[in-house]
């Protein structure tokens, strides 16, 4: 037999014994799945974990995505960055919204430009923005 074939028939083997032990063992711990969905920075999210017990993160995933969009959202017209947009240089930004911002300038600099972090107006102009300039419309 070649190495390679005793390799292999080794690792194929080592494969089954774990598979038929793991087969074997009982369920001491039952799975619940816990399911946290809403809507945050103009789109939908759902956030599905498995534990030991029913868990709720509602608050906590809610009070994170409120931060988020007073912070970085622009389909709030009060957040910080949508106010920045109209001009008041007032803002003073938090250290989440000046992270973002840093490292999308990194970015923008690493891909020569492809990403742009300033394609705001192009985004409202075809619609997908907060500031749709039109609205679509199906072809029937």
């Amino acid at each position: 037999m070649t190495d390679l074939l005793k390799y292999s028939v080794i690792r194929l083997g080592v494969i089954f014994l774990i598979l038929f032990l793991a087969g074997c063992r009982t369920n001491e711990s039952k799975w619940v799945k816990n399911v946290s969905s809403g809507s945050a920075l103009g789109t939908s999210y759902n956030i599905t974990y498995l534990a030991t017990t029913e868990l709720n993160f509602e608050k906590e995933i809610d009070s994170l995505f409120q931060v988020l969009n007073q912070s970085m959202s622009t389909y709030i017209p009060t957040s910080d960055i949508s106010l920045i947009n109209a001009g008041d240089s007032t803002i003073v930004v938090d250290g989440m919204f000046r992270e973002v911002f840093e490292l999308s300038g990194k970015v923008f600099e690493a891909t020569d430009g492809y990403f742009d972090p300033t394609v705001g107006v192009l985004v409202n102009a075809w619609g997908f923005g907060p500031e749709q300039s039109w609205k679509w419309t199906v072809l029937r």
